[in-house]
């Protein structure tokens, strides 16, 4: 389904577009965006689940006093995305924060302008893209 279509035929609460198109700050954006859709499609959860996940993680945000989801939209998603691959036992909590560690060492001991590795589980590095 392309992604005028999805749009059509879904609600997307708080999604950014422009001309009916989703609109993304930075990459990462984007990719969680397509992470999300590729799972939906892939039978992992149902898009009302999203949905409704998705809604309430908003409302909470909104009822703590942070009524501004322009910088915290996609970090919604992430967070919910986490949840419910964790609640339908797909990936760990411990799976998500070992591998969030990973990242994060990797992205600090990075230079600049560099690609960001990742150690393998054989203590090589794999270029990640």
């Amino acid at each position: 389904m392309s992604t005028d279509a999805f749009l059509e035929h879904t609600a997307l609460p708080g999604l950014p577009t422009d001309d009916d198109q989703p609109v993304f700050a930075s990459p990462w954006e984007a990719q969680i965006f397509a992470l999300v859709v590729g799972l939906h499609q892939q039978g992992c959860f149902s898009w009302p689940e999203w949905t409704e996940s998705l809604s309430e993680e908003i409302a909470a945000l909104r009822t703590k006093g942070e009524a501004d989801l322009g910088d915290s939209y996609y970090r919604l998603w992430v967070i919910v995305l986490e949840r419910i691959l964790t609640d339908k036992s797909i990936v760990y909590s411990d799976d998500i924060q070992n591998h969030a560690t990973k990242w994060r060492k990797a992205y600090l001991n990075t230079p600049h302008g560099l690609p960001v590795l990742l150690e393998s589980a054989d203590g090589q590095l794999a270029q990640n893209r």
